[in-house]
């Protein structure tokens, strides 16, 4: 079910929409009967009908809310409404820290101070028995200007795991790109499961990348990169940050948990040595000699001897970097080697985690690494199987589709897409399809598509036919407005999609709807844009400062000056925050177009507006300067807000899902901290 501000659950009042996942949807809610607003997360309509899986998350949610600790999240409640389930949680007002690196607010020093907040939560709860299994930079809650920092979602992902058997079938529900290779193998896990993910999530805060993203193959070579590849550099990508951080993300990335940090506290320490030595390779202490037993009659789960794996941990210097390691093996691990400093808020190796162990595999004695790599293939199907099942993903069904420059039949669902138009890849990825090749001027795509780019997917700055031609495509979508001629030559390469011939009112979501029904997922468009309605209405409701305002969005470039129209997507974005866009006769026309040219800039003064957003992409442009802007801007007694960020000029004359939550962020809080 979609909420909708104003709908009541258990009785919380929904206030707006926090975020979006494959388990869920996140709201802000008020609470019935004290003053505050919590996070209410509703299960999907698919999981809450999985007796499995509400048996575990009724089991999961109580373990979580026995944890109080003051960088975890808190559970207050769960319930039932409508046959879904739903939690009740503390809610943290900020942001996250995935949200942060997006938005390229994150420092290395911001990274270190969340990672030993977040350590601190880990190194309580695994003392608890009580793994994570999700370690990721979205789960770290920020509230404002880092005052404290919270691990958000624990036990949910371990009742999915278990509900849904992905753990019989060697899969893993910990995000591919932050999951250990034991857990990628489907073997026994531990704390130090956890300890890599954090690892994975220390290499993301500092360069902003996944360990081993954009590579292609999908999340297939990315799961196995985690079993066979060198953990990264991160001064390959950042080549200014102290090099001692290599050392660190080497160590608790290691194939073997007995070669990584033994608790999350340990690797917080050296993140902070880290960040003070330039010269010399950071002092990480080596892996700790066995602790404290298994308790009760649990068996530890059995990781490679000398005999069989590599003969100890690998620790690089400054001088020799990473050294390669042997791919992971399920199997026994070699021991460790010594013991190191521990972390001031408990004992150094907290005890093996039993409350989560995971239902174990029939393991042969010495799996080959070939058969591993299969099992990930496996990993990656079975885990999108549970998370979408079937039943409700209709069969593809062959359809006729009447576009501006002709007809297409489609007998089979496209598989290898070109998104050549304005808007088509914002679509295209937001349906969560991997193109082949996508069109974007300059050959560079804005920030938002970027980031929903698992693959290797081509980037060309003109639909030019015989360059599409070498991308191998089924179907070129092309909404852009396009000549006879053009269309031609597309249709000579692949079958050629356009505009649809009745597209009077061509918006972001005619736009994916009209992508969704090409594609065969109607559905997830539907939810797309239900979801950006409600985000919308909360950001309104956020900020009812907006209402009535009125605003004018003026572009500046080399060549001169003009205006948005009151029809253009700029105009339509912010009417939906709740700005009034009024029209201007004096210097706008009536033909349609989304910019009209401005002569005279003085002309923009004569009908006075409250806010005017100046979108500049002039040589002198940069910083959010006025500098080098005509004359008559100095006038304007309005408020100016100057956006010089490429992307967010991109997002507002091309909108789409993805570019509007762009813009949700950046722009809405530029707009709030000026409109009053």
């Amino acid at each position: 079910m979609t909420l909708h501000p104003g709908d009541v659950v258990g009785g919380y009042t929904i206030e707006g929409v926090i975020g979006h996942g494959g388990m869920g949807t996140v709201y802000r809610a008020r609470h019935p009967a004290l003053p505050r607003s919590d996070a209410l997360k509703v299960l999907s309509a698919e999981l809450s009908r999985d007796e499995h899986f509400r048996a575990r998350f009724e089991r999961e949610a109580e373990l979580a809310a026995s944890l109080d600790h003051p960088n975890i999240v808190t559970i207050h409640n769960r319930g039932e409404t409508d046959g879904q389930l739903w939690i009740a949680m503390q809610y943290v007002a900020g942001s996250d820290a995935d949200n942060e690196i997006k938005n390229h607010r994150m420092t290395p020093e911001r990274a270190v101070h969340i990672i030993g907040e977040v350590a601190r939560a880990l190194d309580y709860a695994h003392r608890r028995h009580l793994l994570h299994r999700d370690i990721k930079p979205a789960n770290f809650l920020l509230a404002p200007n880092d005052e404290r920092v919270f691990l958000a979602d624990f036990g949910i992902a371990r009742a999915l795991d278990e509900a849904v058997n992905l753990t019989q079938t060697g899969t893993v529900m910990a995000s591919i790109a932050f999951a250990s290779p034991e857990a990628l193998a489907g073997e026994e896990i531990d704390h130090r499961s956890d300890v890599y993910s954090l690892g994975c999530s220390l290499y993301r805060m500092l360069t902003g990348n996944s360990p081993f993203g954009g590579r292609s193959g999908g999340m297939a070579a990315i799961a196995a990169a985690h079993m066979v590849e060198p953990p990264p550099r991160a001064t390959d990508s950042v080549p200014n940050l102290p090099t001692a951080f290599d050392a660190v993300i080497a160590q608790a990335m290691a194939k073997y948990p007995a070669q990584r940090f033994q608790t999350a506290g340990e690797l917080a320490q050296a993140a902070v040595r880290a960040l003070d030595e330039t010269t010399n390779a950071v002092r990480v202490a080596p892996a700790p000699a066995r602790g404290p037993g298994w308790p009760g009659d649990h068996t530890p789960p059995r990781w490679p001897t000398q005999a069989t794996g590599p003969t100890g941990p690998t620790r690089p210097t400054q001088a020799t970097g990473p050294t390669t390691p042997t791919p992971y093996s399920p199997g026994p691990t070699p021991p460790p080697s010594g013991h190191g400093p521990g972390w001031s808020t408990g004992p150094t190796s907290p005890p093996h985690v039993t409350g989560h162990k995971p239902v174990p595999l029939k393991r042969r004695r010495r799996p080959m690494i070939a058969a591993a790599l299969a099992a990930v293939v496996l990993i990656v199907a079975g885990t999108s199987y549970a998370l979408w099942p079937k039943d409700s993903a209709p069969a593809y069904a062959a359809q006729t589709l009447v576009h501006e420059h002709g007809q297409a039949t489609l007998t089979e669902q496209p598989r290898a897409v070109i998104a050549a138009g304005p808007g088509d890849a914002d679509a295209v990825l937001s349906l969560d399809v991997q193109p082949v090749a996508i069109v974007a001027p300059g050959g560079e795509l804005p920030s938002w598509e970027k980031d929903l780019i698992t693959g290797d997917v081509r980037v060309l700055p003109t639909a030019d036919a015989a360059a599409l031609a070498g991308a191998q495509s089924d179907l070129i979508l092309d909404t852009g407005e396009i000549d006879g001629a053009t269309y031609r030559a597309l249709s000579d390469v692949a079958t050629t999609i356009t505009r649809p011939q009745d597209a009077s009112d061509w918006t972001w979501q005619t736009q994916l709807q009209w992508t969704a029904r090409i594609l065969g997922h109607e559905q997830r468009a539907k939810d797309l844009i239900d979801k950006a309605a409600a985000a919308q209405a909360d950001l309104r409701s956020q900020h009812p400062v907006f209402d009535g305002k009125s605003v004018e969005v003026v572009l500046v470039t080399d060549d001169g000056v003009s205006i948005a129209s009151p029809t253009s997507p700029a105009a339509r974005y912010l009417q939906g925050l709740g700005f009034r866009y009024p029209a201007k006769p004096a210097i706008t026309s009536t033909d349609g177009a989304d910019m009209q040219p401005v002569a005279d800039p003085e002309q923009l003064n004569l009908t006075p507006t409250d806010v005017r957003i100046v979108l500049r992409t002039d040589r002198t442009a940069g910083n959010g300067s006025y500098n080098g802007l005509p004359q008559p801007f100095s006038a304007y007694r309005g408020a100016t807000i100057i956006v010089d960020d490429p992307a967010a000029i991109t997002a507002l004359q091309s909108p789409g899902y993805a570019a509007v939550n762009y813009l949700n962020t950046g722009l809405v809080n530029a707009l709030a901290r000026q409109v009053r």
